[in-house]
């Protein structure tokens, strides 16, 4: 390694616990932090001092990964690092952010992993904090499919090919791109943050794919098997989807492949359809739980599906499948999408033309 970086990870679930590891097995100095009310998570790692990690690493390395510092403390954490990583759901990056803005002092570069939208979400706060000079970036995905085994434990399923990166605005993106890649080679470059959130990835296949399979993720099980279970009706929802999603996508300049094709560039997965690519995975063999799919979809309804289908009448593509995937999960979850989700007015693209749109993200004006 020819530099060694100081980076903060927020969040103790099975996403920042790879990062935390895998980048401290590569000699970066690593300080995992967890919000107060959920430091039980990570009380085994603090005791013991770091994390077991196992499986397909970014380092090329797995065993003991030693941490710098493990805890609760923001200060400590976001203290003179590098690159400020926030690992948790979407429903859970206010929480963070909120946590660590008094300790931001400017020039920060802080990084969500996966974005929906955080930094349009989150930029009003550092104007009204005076903190113009910290930068929000945000990926389309995390660098790992992974899984906790055990307190002090981590699985690392399958590192991603490819992940895309921009900050808020793009033209703001150089130097953030610069240390992140520096992490992860793999990772491109995009223009704006639209293309980061109309990328493929997570949003288009969780909620498409559980509506033929319903009663397996709400009949009281604990656990079931998502992707061994996808089928033939399930693809051609994702494919619907997927049709509205590169519509509305070409009518704001952004280049996206469709989800079968990047699972396939991503993971390396193949056959007819997603449905069988995916019952052919190495996904296919990990358990599900139903509360982790549940925070799945209300990540995905909330903050992609529910933003998605705004936009789309905006620019005058409407997405009637999406906004039946938003109306039928609700339904089976209990949950008002349309009252609770992202609006198009908290991202400041409310009203906004196609141009217009492409402009408040490349340059931070209207």
């Amino acid at each position: 390694m020819s530099e060694r970086l100081s980076i903060a990870v927020c969040g103790g679930g099975r996403a920042g616990t790879a990062i935390a590891a895998d980048l401290a097995l590569m000699g970066h100095d690593v300080r995992l932090f967890e919000l107060a009310r959920l430091r039980t998570n990570v009380e085994g790692i603090r005791r013991k001092g770091g994390i077991d990690l196992t499986g397909d690493t970014q380092s090329g390395k797995t065993g003991f990964a030693r941490l710098s510092s493990i805890g609760s403390d923001p200060e400590e954490a976001v203290e003179n690092a590098d690159m400020i990583m926030i690992t948790a759901p979407a429903f859970g990056h206010q929480a963070f952010f909120e946590a660590i803005l008094p300790f931001l002092v400017g020039g920060e570069k802080v990084v969500f992993n996966t974005g929906y939208w955080s930094s349009l979400r989150f930029s009003p706060l550092l104007t009204e904090a005076g903190l113009d000079e910290v930068v929000i970036a945000e990926t389309n995905i995390m660098p790992y499919a992974a899984e906790k085994l055990g307190p002090v434990s981590t699985h690392i399923l399958r590192k991603k090919r490819e992940m895309k990166l921009a900050a808020f605005p793009g033209n703001r993106t150089g130097d953030t791109f610069s240390i992140f890649r520096k992490l992860y080679p793999q990772t491109k470059r995009v223009p704006n943050v639209l293309w980061t959130n109309f990328a493929a990835g997570n949003p288009p296949i969780h909620a498409p794919m559980t509506i033929p399979i319903a009663g397996k993720v709400f009949d009281g099980r604990k656990s079931f098997n998502f992707y061994s279970e996808a089928s033939e009706p399930g693809a051609r929802l994702v494919e619907a989807c997927d049709e509205e999603r590169l519509r509305v996508a070409s009518r704001l300049g952004v280049e996206s492949e469709s989800e079968f094709d990047w699972f396939k560039k991503t993971y390396g997965y193949g056959g007819r359809n997603i449905a069988e690519a995916l019952r052919k995975s190495e996904h296919a063999a990990m358990p599900t739980p139903v509360e982790f799919h549940n925070a799945l979809l209300r990540e995905d309804i909330g903050y992609f599906y529910v933003p998605l289908t705004a936009m789309a009448d905006q620019v005058d593509e409407p997405a009637t499948i999406s906004r039946a995937v938003v109306e039928v999960i609700g339904a089976l979850q209990g949950i008002d999408y349309w009252s609770t989700g992202l609006t198009l007015k908290q991202i400041g693209l409310e009203g906004l033309s196609p141009k217009q749109m492409v402009e408040r993200v490349n340059r931070g004006q209207p």
